[in-house]
């Protein structure tokens, strides 16, 4: 049995200006019309059921991941208990 575990929890500080806050890096829509998390969700579908789907976020991005992602349940999605942030 495949899982993906998918990181979606930084604030993307190294795109700025387009990722801010509100809109960190995962939720731009830069390639095409989907955002950089929906793009790494349907790559990995044909490979993973969407019940063993899993994201890591902070608590800011918890419900605009469900809106997102409508097909991964809440149960999959996991806040980080800090934002530790990548140093730069």
């Amino acid at each position: 049995m495949i899982y993906a575990l998918i990181l979606a929890g930084g604030k993307g500080t190294r795109l700025f200006p387009l990722s801010r806050d509100k809109n960190p890096k995962q939720f731009l829509k830069v390639i095409n019309d989907k955002s950089f998390l929906r793009n790494t969700v349907d790559r990995i579908m044909p490979l993973v059921n969407k019940e063993n789907i899993c994201v890591v976020t902070n608590r800011d991005y918890i419900d605009k991941i469900s809106e997102e992602l409508p097909e991964i349940s809440r149960d999959n999605i996991f806040m980080e208990p800090a934002n530790k942030e990548t140093p730069l």
